[in-house]
């Protein structure tokens, strides 16, 4: 939880890369993930993107944040 706003971002950019060879940006892959990653984490997509083009800083749902992330990983392993 030290970056999240790098690191939701960046996983969708990863899982973009690995389901569809694309190489996005950062702004590119949260835009990607909000239409490709379950319902349930689009507001957290949204939340890092916006953090990302305001640079102003957000509290976080760590659980969210963490069950994300969890999530990810496993789309990027299969």
């Amino acid at each position: 939880m030290d970056n999240p706003t790098y690191i939701i971002l960046n996983l969708c950019r990863v899982l973009a890369y690995k389901k569809e060879e694309l190489i996005l940006s950062k702004q590119e892959g949260g835009k990607w993930g909000i239409c490709n990653i379950p319902e349930k984490y689009r507001a957290l997509i949204v939340q890092a993107l916006d953090e990302y083009l305001s640079n102003k800083s957000t509290e976080w749902d760590e659980n969210n944040a963490h069950e994300y992330a969890a999530y990810m990983i496993t789309q990027i392993r299969n």
